[in-house]
């Protein structure tokens, strides 16, 4: 938290130096803060692929390598997962805005640092068929696996904000932008997976298989590393992209309250004040 403090205090502080010049200039700045909810349920079915095409030969290496260390001539022939899931997230941030066309204008740059956490617990009935290569014995594996995918990430998005009709005191508002995360959300954010289940085979007694393991991002892309997988989709940050649509409501001639919705890896409803100088 203290090192999150510092790139926090440090951002603040660089955007305020420079400040006074682009005032000069004859814009205004705007300062603000707020808070979002975030999730993937509205993705669907769409969400339920994704889940399964990142989970599906992960979690079927696992199970198939807990069954070999008891019948090491088990492999795996077929397959398949059932998923449900559930997401939830928030997301805290502070904002710095540049209106280089005054009060009036439309156009505005922003800074913004995140403090994001987003959570994705997927569920699924899982069924394995196995073969022995000796013998041609066949097996099957039925179980139920759950897992946990955890984003924790503090960010650094520029953005592109472009109010429309901004004279009027309620007016709507366009946002896009994108980021990426500091290094240290490769160490906080991590992915956990736990299954059990019954093999049952020709020569096989039924028996309980289970099994469970956590690692985080940064040991899941350093293994990926090792074993030459260079297409891992985790670089040394998590990038962030942002696209929503908002209104803003003027209180006052220097404070204002914005609510918005829209694409933040995943979907995310916010609201927030800002205080133009």
């Amino acid at each position: 938290m203290g090192t999150r403090l510092s790139t926090l205090v440090l951002s603040v502080s660089l955007f305020l130096a420079g400040a006074p010049v682009l005032m000069a200039q004859g814009g205004h700045f705007e300062f603000g803060g707020h808070y979002g909810r975030w999730t993937l349920d509205v993705l669907g079915n769409k969400a339920v692929e994704l889940i399964d095409d990142a989970t599906a030969d992960q979690l079927q290496n696992a199970i198939e390598e807990e069954i070999q260390s008891l019948y090491p001539n088990l492999y795996s022939m077929q397959f398949a997962q059932t998923i449900d899931f559930s997401s939830s997230g928030d997301d805290f941030g502070v904002s710095f805005r540049w209106y280089p066309g005054g009060r009036k204008g439309s156009f505005s740059l922003g800074l913004s640092v995140e403090n994001s956490s987003f959570k994705v617990f997927p569920t699924s009935e899982v069924h394995m068929d196995l073969e022995d290569w000796a013998t041609l014995d066949t097996a099957t594996f039925d179980g139920d696996a759950e897992g946990q995918a955890l984003i924790k990430a503090t960010s650094f998005l520029l953005t592109f904000r472009w109010d429309i009709f901004p004279k009027k005191s309620i007016h709507p508002y366009i946002t896009f932008g994108g980021g990426i995360s500091t290094a240290k959300a490769l160490d906080d954010s991590t992915l956990a997976y736990s299954f059990i289940g019954q093999l049952v085979g020709d020569s096989i007694p039924a028996q309980t298989i289970e099994g469970s393991e956590t690692k985080t991002l940064r040991e899941l892309r350093d293994e990926a590393l090792e074993d030459g997988e260079t297409d891992f989709p985790i670089p040394n940050f998590i990038p962030f992209l942002q696209l929503n649509l908002g209104l803003k409501a003027r209180l006052t001639k220097s404070v204002s309250v914005l609510v918005d919705a829209g694409v933040y890896n995943g979907f995310m409803v916010s609201a927030g004040i800002a205080i133009r100088i």
